[in-house]
């Protein structure tokens, strides 16, 4: 029983006891949802970045096919390298700006940066392959010129950044065009393996999520590998991208709930793919003079 005088943020007893209403029929079908992981038989899952391509049966892990080349994995620290320094030189110059507090930790991570930078050098560089280890080596010594000079002044200029890479930007060009193709054929192999490993009922059935960020990249490699296997046809049917999921267990969780809505919009609506809209997305299409994004499937 809700209690009559249960009050949302509003203030309002009605929204406050539709709310804890609305919070127990949501649960009763979480339920359900957590149930069914482990009827699926078959999926695959992976994190962006990582080339890897998880097995799942029955909601397990039963194999992970790592990326072809160990080198695909070293790549991933040199770029995140790239995030920090321009993160922490956006930092700089906001504490410059009058906030003591964040120019103190900047400044603190800028001298951290520097050697950070250095063990990134020589793990990456170490790894690569002979044809992008020059240009990858310019790339580095760019980003640690630039992380000394913020250490030692305790500043960043604005534009610096661009300054630095502008000279680089060839090279970062060529490293990501060869990384890109390296994961691309890693992943479409994993996949292919993944099918020819299954049964042709399980394949035919069998759904891939690509994770990752709450803010889902555009021109995503791993889906357009899984697009090399599946079909494009099968791009938001059977090839989906996740967002806000890091893990591989919360990709299963998820797994289990887009089973759970597809048979939640085939049971109401009689579409299997109407809840994976917004649930006044026909209103929506409406005002806007269409759907937002490409149609799931095929007509």
């Amino acid at each position: 029983m809700i209690p009559s005088d249960a009050e949302s943020t509003t203030g309002s007893p009605m929204s406050g006891s539709c709310a804890e209403l609305n919070g127990v029929f949501r649960g009763k079908y979480g339920v359900n949802r957590s149930e069914l992981a482990a009827t699926v038989p078959l999926a695959a899952a992976t994190l962006i970045g990582t080339a890897e391509i998880s097995r799942i049966e029955h909601g397990r892990v039963v194999k992970t096919n790592p990326p072809a080349s160990d080198w695909i994995a070293a790549t991933k620290g040199l770029l995140h390298g790239l995030l920090a320094v321009q993160a922490t030189g956006a930092r700089l110059l906001r504490g410059a700006a009058g906030a003591d507090a964040i120019l103190a930790a900047a400044q603190q991570d800028a001298r951290e940066l520097v050697p950070l930078l250095g063990q990134a050098a020589l793990l990456t560089t170490a790894a690569l392959p002979a044809d992008i280890a020059p240009q990858t080596g310019r790339i580095l010594d760019a980003m640690l010129a630039l992380a000394r000079r913020r250490a030692e002044t305790g500043q960043a200029v604005v534009g610096d950044m661009r300054a630095a890479m502008g000279p680089v930007q060839g090279d970062l060009d060529t490293l990501l065009e060869k990384v890109g193709e390296a994961v691309y054929a890693s992943v479409v192999d994993s996949l292919r393996a993944f099918r020819d490993e299954s049964r042709p009922e399980d394949w035919a059935e069998c759904l891939m999520l690509v994770c990752g960020p709450p803010f889902g990249r555009r021109d995503n490699i791993e889906i357009a590998a899984g697009m090399e296997v599946f079909g494009r046809e099968a791009l938001g049917t059977r090839l989906l991208y996740v967002d806000s999921v890091f893990t591989i267990p919360d990709a299963i969780t998820q797994v289990a709930g887009v089973i759970a809505d597809r048979d939640l919009g085939e049971d109401v609506f009689g579409d299997p793919y109407r809840m994976w809209r917004d649930l006044l997305g026909d209103v929506a299409c409406r005002h806007a003079g269409g759907g937002f994004f490409p149609p799931m499937g095929r007509d």
